[in-house]
């Protein structure tokens, strides 16, 4: 009985709770059809519409009975509304409204009538849901256009995003419409895979499964759907793709993020050739559908429109990073150039593995010492660069101007300094950069110091200015298929070293040799070039693709001999025994989705087009995740929390 009298009082006490029915139904008792601020604004004078959307700004009593307010659509378009029945007494920012009222002409300051603009004159008002004090309280962040992360959804609401989102789902459609037409079938692979050496750290999922030795088993995200896609190629589909969700436990910065999207795609009975016709013709549809088209550089290294005439120019690893610095070279400055003075019998002398001497020349850029401090000191600072910094030299006057190889002295030698002189013909307000390098056959430094120093040069202030004002693509081919392993260094190594007799892939495992270097995978696996290909846009690298490796015994041959990859068939049997059962030759490619959405939207960061985004620390601060998990729940795991 006083068990029953509690549950009474228990249940009471929730129906007291309860917001009352003249409170909840007005919430959901609206008009469904109506009219977007775009489409109403394209009606005339007098017509009745219904809108809905948001209190954009505090309502501003301009007379006794008379209100001026602002309601915001879900496409970030605004409608001035005049209320002269007090429908706005308390609105507050941010309320969900349903308005209801007549079009009229606007007036402007002087009460004149004007021709086109048009207000809403209210004639109902229903307050679908009502906000708290905190919404008016963050309208400073959304006059900046940023608010805390943790309010994500705020910030979703301005114009900016909405366009952002919406233009995300039209470049998904074009995309997939495109892909369509070349005869694509979309298939989805799964999101639980395994753990493999694939470069990146991964994110691992633990099962409640253990081995019969009791080990605890786990699934891994994957950082990219590549032995899936290729299973499907051994499985029979022609031409696959799919916008894939990937993974990656790696540090984070403006155009990465733990989780994110790729377009995914492979061809069989294809090679590289076939895959970069289909992407090239599928990004330039994206490009004039969504942006102003896309371009690339001619013969004569002229920027020009990319059209069926006019194709994606094609690089070279070696001649991007001895010209550029970089294999993802940025063409909007195309004549900023790096220059190799060997030629000149200039070398360098300061390490016997890097002997290669070379300058940039950033021509009629300062005016005088002080203004050359004031925009181009920051080229100076080692902070900037990995190894090495680059001397930063500004000529000055006439001594500048012919002695100003002696500033390299320390790193250079030169057997004709007035050859050099005359050939660079510098000007004082020139600023002349220079820096050792790798030999062309073994460049592996990625950037170079005077590749990182161009970087920083063309997102400088003071040379914006002086870029082409367009999106600039290029094909860049013939990497090397394999790479020196780095050491780990201390901060104060000038230059970079590597580990002896290792290598690692410089894309991934799975990539074929070029046929004319295939001797060298036994004799010199570092001097061996890759059927790889990326695609570069504006100095990002919007995707990236290879040839594979179809033939079992090569494939195993590289994860062994190569790679030394310890028992290859525990980790890639499922790949190679699909090989062995009539694997078709093929080929593919990934589109770096979230940063070609946010190319074509205008902005540096991929945070922008991606609706809730991690921060910099991988939590997602809108739900608060990641979360810790009690002991009870890991023991179910078999995972424990150390003592």
């Amino acid at each position: 009985m006083i068990l029953a009298r509690s549950r009474l009082h228990t249940f009471g006490k929730v129906l007291r709770e309860l917001p009352a029915l003249e409170i909840i139904k007005p919430r959901f008792d609206f008009q469904r059809q109506a009219l977007n601020v775009k489409q109403s604004l394209a009606r005339s004078p007098g017509d009745k519409v219904v809108i809905n959307g948001w209190i954009d700004k505090k309502p501003r009593k301009v007379g006794k009975e008379l209100i001026f307010g602002e309601v915001r659509d879900s496409y970030g378009d605004v409608i001035q509304v005049v209320d002269s029945q007090s429908f706005l007494k308390n609105a507050a920012v941010e309320d969900v409204v349903q308005v209801q009222g007549s079009l009229a002409l606007k007036k402007d300051k002087k009460n004149s009538v004007s021709n086109t603009s048009l207000e809403l004159k209210l004639e109902a008002v229903a307050t679908l849901n009502g906000a708290d004090k905190k919404a008016a309280d963050l309208q400073d962040f959304k006059t900046r256009g940023a608010y805390p992360p943790e309010y994500r959804y705020l910030q979703l609401r301005l114009p900016k995003f909405q366009q952002f989102l919406q233009k995300r789902y039209l470049l998904s459609k074009t995309l997939r419409e495109k892909f369509d037409e070349l005869g694509f079938t979309e298939v989805e692979t799964p999101i639980l895979f395994k753990s493999t050496p694939e470069g990146a750290r991964e994110f691992l999922v633990p099962t409640r499964r253990i081995t019969p030795d009791e080990e605890p088993t786990f699934y891994a995200l994957p950082q990219s759907p590549q032995q899936y896609k290729q299973l499907l190629m051994a499985s029979g589909i022609n031409r696959y793709f799919q916008m894939a969700k990937c993974f990656r436990d790696e540090d984070l910065r403006a155009d990465r993020q733990p989780e994110f999207t790729q377009l995914d795609l492979e061809m069989a009975f294809s090679n590289g050739e076939d895959v970069m016709q289909s992407v090239e013709e599928a990004i330039t549809t994206v490009w004039k559908k969504l942006s102003g088209g896309l371009y690339t550089l001619d013969a004569r290294g002229s920027v020009v429109p990319v059209s069926e005439s006019q194709p994606i120019n094609r690089m070279s690893y070696r001649k991007s990073m001895s010209q550029y610095g970089i294999d993802k070279p940025d063409l909007r400055a195309p004549d900023l150039k790096i220059l190799d003075l060997s030629e000149f019998r200039a070398l360098g002398n300061s390490d016997k593995k890097f002997p290669i001497f070379e300058v940039l020349i950033l021509r009629n850029v300062f005016d005088g010492k002080k203004d050359f401090n004031k925009k181009w000191s920051f080229l100076k600072n080692p902070e900037h660069y990995n190894y090495r910094k680059p001397k930063v030299i500004p000529i000055l006057n006439e001594q500048d101007k012919n002695q100003w190889f002696s500033k390299f002295l320390d790193i250079a030698f030169f057997e004709n300094p007035k050859l050099v002189t005359k050939a660079l013909d510098l000007q004082p307000g020139d600023i002349i950069c220079g820096s050792t390098r790798q030999d062309t056959l073994n460049l592996f430094e990625n950037p170079t110091p005077l590749g990182k120093l161009r970087q920083l040069v063309m997102k400088s202030d003071a040379y914006k200015g002086k870029l082409v004002d367009q999106d600039i693509a290029v094909w860049i081919k013939d990497f090397p298929l394999f790479s020196p392993v780095e050491k780990e260094s201390d901060n104060n190594s000038e230059f970079p070293e590597y580990e002896e007799d290792r290598v690692e892939s410089s894309h991934h495992p799975f990539t074929m040799v070029q046929i004319r270097d295939y001797t060298n995978l036994k004799t010199n696996p570092t001097r061996a070039l890759g059927e790889h290909y990326d695609l570069v846009v504006n100095g990002v690298e919007l995707g990236g693709g290879s040839t594979r490796v179809h033939d079992p015994n090569l494939q195993e041959y590289i994860f062994k001999k190569i790679l030394k990859i310890k028992e290859p068939h525990k980790v890639f049997g499922h790949l190679l025994e699909a090989f062995k059962m009539g694997t078709p030759p093929h080929a593919g490619f990934a589109i770096g989705f979230d940063r070609m959405c946010a190319m074509l939207c205008g902005t540096e960061s991929i945070r922008d087009v991606i609706a809730f985004p991690k921060s910099v620390t991988g939590s997602d601060l809108v739900v608060g995740s990641p979360t810790t998990v009690k002991n009870e729940a890991l023991e179910q795991y078999h995972v424990f929390k150390g003592s």
